[in-house]
């Protein structure tokens, strides 16, 4: 899969899936926008990108404010002169462990909401007018498993990531702009330690019909998302992917 010359931005790129998915796209020679809310971290991670001689920046991103995505978009295409690819990758995994629904604050609901769905709208927004200067580009969301399970709030928004996906791979194909998204099963990242253990998770894995129980690494989700940025993918739009070791359970 050739990538050499692109670039890429990846919101919560500071640890995790994000992370991943910044080292796999700068092995294969595409310069990568480190974006996430906390700087120091996504400064680490591109830090140690630069050091293996690949192509790196850090920039700060409150992904919940339309403005603050249009200044990432407007840094990288400033570090490095255009925009190829966009990984919405940013969430927040602790809204899994909010009250039901109907006992959650609307503050809490809102801020979620923002940073779990509505991102994917404002970044995908700030990235188009530099994507269509390149003839096309290609974007990939994470969703979650949890779309498709009862899981409160967590399952609402990554439900709107689904939604937003097949809409906007609808919208933007005239722009030779691919959407697609994958909805993770449960993978071992920083995000979900404090939530529950490995151990937990296998459990939760044979829970939700996985017959293994197996627990994926960041980098497992990260290549299944470089390849549909890839050429290859190039008739592959408007599709959620479960990527979840077999999980069968449903809603």
């Amino acid at each position: 899969m050739s990538f050499s010359g692109k670039v890429a931005v990846i919101t919560g790129a500071a640890q995790g899936m994000g992370a991943a998915y910044a080292r796999l796209l700068s092995q294969r020679d595409v310069a990568v926008v480190v974006a996430d809310i906390n700087l120091e971290l996504a400064e680490s991670v591109a830090a140690s990108i630069t050091a293996t001689g690949g192509k790196a920046v850090a920039v700060k991103v409150d992904v919940g404010s339309p403005e603050s995505c249009k200044e990432c978009i407007a840094a990288a295409v400033k570090a490095f002169g255009q925009l190829n690819f966009l990984v919405n990758n940013a969430g927040l995994l602790s809204a899994a462990l909010m009250p039901p629904l109907q006992d959650l604050s609307i503050d809490d609901y809102q801020r979620v909401m923002s940073v779990n769905m509505h991102s994917v709208l404002y970044m995908t927004q700030a990235a188009v007018p530099e994507m269509r200067k390149q003839g096309g580009g290609a974007i990939v969301n994470t969703s979650s498993i949890g779309s498709w399970q009862a899981t409160g709030i967590y399952s609402v928004s990554k439900a709107g990531v689904n939604t937003l996906s097949v809409n906007l791979a609808h919208s933007l194909a005239a722009d030779n702009i691919r959407v697609n998204a994958i909805a993770p099963g449960t993978v071992d990242t920083e995000g979900m330690k404090p939530i529950m253990s490995v151990e937990q998770m296998a459990q939760w894995a044979k829970m939700s019909g996985q017959a293994t129980g197996q627990v994926a690494g960041p980098e497992l989700i990260a290549q299944v998302g470089v390849f549909l940025l890839s050429d290859e993918a190039a008739f592959v739009n408007g599709q959620v992917f479960p990527v979840d070791g077999g999980t069968v359970i449903r809603i």
